[in-house]
């Protein structure tokens, strides 16, 4: 942005080109053409605040429940005991005062897990 002295040269340079009958409806032309600038800046501006607040409105309402009286969901795990390591002797002894399994996991074949 420039400074006092760097405008009064502007100023002079502008009156110089322009003359003195052109310079006031050149300046009245270049304000009229800022306002413009400022009113297209300030309609932008706020349309972009506007959509922003709808945007996190909407964000809002997908976070919160649909009913304050729903229940907490939590996901439950079921493991596939076929998937579990075998055991081994350096576990605890509280560990292995366990009864094992009635049915002992099988191998699963590398294939049949790669396929799903």
């Amino acid at each position: 942005m420039p400074g006092g002295p760097e405008i009064a040269v502007i100023l002079l340079v502008a009156l110089i080109v322009l003359g003195p009958q052109q310079l006031p409806k050149a300046m009245r032309t270049l304000g009229n053409a800022m306002a413009e600038i400022r009113k297209i800046s300030s309609g932008f501006q706020a349309e972009m605040r506007n959509a922003m607040n709808s945007i996190e409105t909407q964000a809002e309402e997908v976070v919160q429940p649909a009913s304050p009286a729903a229940p907490d969901a939590t996901e439950i795990v079921a493991k596939n005991p076929a998937e579990q390591p075998p055991t081994s002797a350096s576990q605890s002894s509280a560990d292995s005062a366990q009864p094992p399994a009635a049915n002992p996991p099988t191998a699963i074949d590398p294939a049949d897990r790669a396929a799903g």
